[in-house]
């Protein structure tokens, strides 16, 4: 008798662990989900959705402009053929979990290929009409960003990111980008992190299903736990 009841400790103590688990991801998931709207709205009625669009609008034009120089000056086909793939990936990005982390990613890769088309332009002899747009296309995207750095969103998702931080290793949430400086800081977009967003999502599927088994017995002490569990996020 005294071994069962030292077997079903162990259990029920588990079940716990996985239950505050899933608990404090499923809280995490729903903050997330309310402050990745500033995005798409910030506190000051900025949008970094749009701000991202008149990026790829002044890389366009550059693109449209360097088009017109490229017989006369080939080494340009290079470089267009650059921006041109990253102004694309950057139109058809979509991160889908309210991370935005393909998004600051692709936005962030714009920057290089669009200073290095604009240099060579302006060392590719433009025409009177045309030597003013080179700088005053990387301006307007330098611009955008710098109102992109400014928005309320990167307050929303560094405080976020603090959160998940705190409660490592029960949370098994990706974090949010943050889109700083010209060239946006975005967290764990590398090949690798990749991998361990895919890793998270599969930790969290499976934290699901394991929930779903024990919950029967676990229903009474979720419901206590729950106040204490979504306070953390106030």
């Amino acid at each position: 008798m005294k071994k069962r009841n030292v077997v079903a400790g162990i259990f029920m103590g588990a079940a716990i662990a996985v239950s505050i688990s899933i608990g404090i991801n499923r809280s995490l998931g729903r903050l997330r989900d309310d402050m990745s709207g500033s995005f798409y709205y910030d506190k000051a009625g900025y949008s970094i959705c749009d701000g991202l669009e008149e990026r790829r609008a002044a890389a366009k034009d550059l693109l449209t402009l360097a088009g017109r120089y490229s017989d006369s000056s080939p080494e340009l086909a290079e470089l267009i053929d650059e921006l041109d793939y990253q102004v694309r990936l950057s139109e058809n990005t979509w991160s889908g979990d309210g991370t935005f982390l393909s998004e600051a990613a692709a936005n962030s890769a714009l920057d290089a290929p669009a200073e290095e088309l604009a240099a060579a332009l302006n060392r590719a002899g433009l025409s009177e009409k045309d030597k003013k747009y080179p700088d005053q296309l990387i301006l307007q995207m330098r611009s955008e960003q710098d109102k992109i750095n400014r928005s309320s969103y990167n307050d929303d998702a560094i405080e976020f990111n603090r959160k998940v931080d705190r409660l490592r290793p029960m949370a098994m949430v990706s974090k949010m980008a943050v889109f700083i400086s010209n060239t946006s800081s975005v967290e764990e977009t590398s090949a690798g992190t990749v991998g361990r967003a895919e890793f998270k999502d599969a930790a969290e599927q499976w934290a699901d299903g394991f929930g779903s088994a024990v919950e029967e017995g676990v229903d009474g002490f979720m419901d206590g736990m729950s106040d204490m569990i979504d306070s953390m996020f106030d």
